[in-house]
């Protein structure tokens, strides 16, 4: 019986030892996890800081505003392009400074315009009235977003489109939407889709009815 007793009482502790060597294996894997979560989620943040250029208040607004009159009617992932775009701008340094200056551009290019002038007869009524055309040179003003160039309505407050523009504009501030800034953080032109300007650029992707470039 003795022996009995002592064959049970082992095979209890050899249980119980057991038991608890998966329970600190658990605890092992589970803090392990936890690490690794942690360091995960700092780096994530500490790249995103880093790749997220400060934007003011001012900032936000004119991006919220390019990204509705641009992108208003576009999913998300069209909106947040079209402020990558704007934003990728601003860091070069071949464009204007900041994020409205980018917005606001405007390029003066000198084109050619042929005019015609009628000149009234000099000697008779009888004489036909004689047409001159000249070639002079004028100077045209062209937008880097043609929304600049005209008079648009501003948004209105309980607009969908302008509600989710403005908080597309403020998450990418944020350093939001980790992916989207990776895939268009080389974007720095677009157009619509029915336009056709034949340009010699990589193509990054098609999204709603534009097209973006490198």
């Amino acid at each position: 019986m003795k022996l009995k007793h002592f064959l049970i009482s082992l095979v209890v502790a050899l249980s119980s030892t057991v038991v608890v060597a998966e329970e600190i294996q658990v605890a092992q894997v589970t803090f392990k996890d936890q690490m690794i979560n942690q360091a995960n989620t700092f780096v994530e943040r500490t790249v995103n800081i880093i790749a997220t250029p400060f934007l003011s208040d001012r900032d936000v607004d004119c991006l919220a505003r390019n990204i509705f009159y641009e992108a208003g009617s576009e999913p998300t992932e069209g909106k947040v392009a079209v402020g990558m775009v704007t934003i990728n701008r601003s860091r070069d340094p071949t464009y204007p400074t900041g994020v409205c200056g980018v917005v606001r551009q405007r390029t003066v290019t000198t084109v050619t315009k042929e005019v015609t002038t009628v000149k009234p007869p000099q000697i008779s009524w009888l004489e036909e009235p004689k047409k001159e055309t000249k070639t002079t040179f004028v100077q045209k003003v062209v937008c880097q977003f043609s929304w600049t160039c005209t008079q648009v309505p501003g948004p209105k407050a309980n607009d969908p489109r302008w509600i989710e523009s403005r908080e597309v504009a403020e998450t990418i501030a944020r350093g939001g939407y980790p992916d989207l800034q990776v895939k268009y953080g080389q974007a720095m032109h677009f157009h619509a889709v029915y336009v056709k300007p034949g340009w010699k650029l990589k193509q990054i992707a098609r999204t709603g009815n534009h097209i973006f470039y490198e």
